[in-house]
């Protein structure tokens, strides 16, 4: 609840601080323009452009903090896989759920995924904002309804890796099992260094998960033990610094989310805070190809850390049009 939370609470008192600051300030500027309005044309410039700033400020914090993060966008994408039968894959990350983004905002994100008819949905991480977080809140993904299957993994705050504004890294209490076992009693499956085999009419797809890579317990040789180079390969991680590993690229697909898309940006200008990778700013969101036949796919997710805020960076339903 909005400041009642205390890991939020100077985070929501900051942005009220702003809120308040920009409106003053246009409002001050604003009286002052009408209450003096023979005065030098240049100071009345100043004052009028320092109004017309802070009432800026104003929306901008209002709109990125209370409308911007409860949209839901979607954005489809065409990626290529050896794999002749075509999928329409929806990916979802970084739900964080906890005092911004609740149950019915989950009912909503669940009911537009549905919508999209996909034959996958996969899930990659951050399913938690922080170890307090009420598990039973999840229980919207049970209502995911793929025609194949809705697949996971954990992300680093599943696993009690955190990282402040800063970049100053924060451990606190490992919550993956505890996860795990939330999602699997929802019919998805979870896969912690592991890869499962699917038929797809008359093909196969090995689907490969991993456990955070923060952790120590992310582990590539277990997840691809015994895949044929031969199958089509979807890689599911939290961070895309994965790819950092050139055996990560064994995959034809690499889906990961982790970014936020930087949460806060700007028109031409990108991220604003850095990105928590080893990627540089332009590997935010989107479609990145790695190698002739690897691809990277980074869905800004639907959730936020530290402040409520998103701006340019709204929520988003990655779809994946398999070709």
């Amino acid at each position: 609840m909005f400041l009642l939370h205390p890991s939020i609470f100077l985070w929501d008192l900051t942005i009220l601080l702003l809120i308040s600051f920009g409106l003053c300030i246009a409002i001050i500027c604003t009286v002052w323009c009408k209450q003096n309005p023979t005065k030098h044309i240049f100071k009345k410039g100043c004052v009028g452009f320092l109004g017309f700033a802070g009432f800026i400020g104003f929306l901008l914090t209002a709109y990125g903090s209370f409308v911007e993060p409860r949209l839901i966008t979607l954005n489809e994408y065409d990626v290529h896989l050896p794999l002749r039968t075509p999928l329409k894959i929806a990916v979802l990350s970084d739900l964080h759920v906890g005092p911004y983004k609740g149950k019915l905002f989950l009912e909503r994100v669940v009911e537009r995924t549905n919508e999209l008819l996909p034959d996958l949905v996969l899930l990659l991480g951050d399913f938690i904002f922080d170890p307090d977080v009420d598990l039973s809140a999840f229980s919207p993904l049970g209502n995911l309804h793929p025609s194949i299957g809705t697949y996971a993994v954990l992300g680093n705050h599943d696993q009690g890796q955190y990282q402040s504004i800063f970049g100053k890294r924060i451990i606190r209490p490992d919550l993956g099992d505890n996860v795990s076992m939330a999602l699997s009693d929802l019919g998805i499956t979870v896969l912690r260094n592991e890869h499962v085999t699917i038929p797809i009419v008359d093909e196969s797809l090995v689907l490969a998960g991993i456990d955070d890579i923060w952790t120590a317990e992310a582990d590539l040789d277990s997840a691809f033990a015994d895949v044929s180079p031969y199958t089509p390969l979807i890689l599911l991680v939290h961070n895309p610094s994965i790819v950092d590993d050139p055996q990560s690229r064994a995959a034809h697909l690499i889906v990961a989310g982790h970014t936020h898309g930087g949460q806060i940006r700007l028109p031409w200008i990108g991220p604003i805070p850095p990105l928590p990778t080893t990627l540089g700013p332009s590997v935010d969101q989107g479609i990145f190809p790695i190698d002739t036949d690897s691809t990277l796919a980074i869905t800004r997710g639907i959730g936020e850390t530290n402040a409520r805020a998103r701006l340019f960076a709204p929520p988003e339903i990655m779809l994946l049009h398999v070709r």
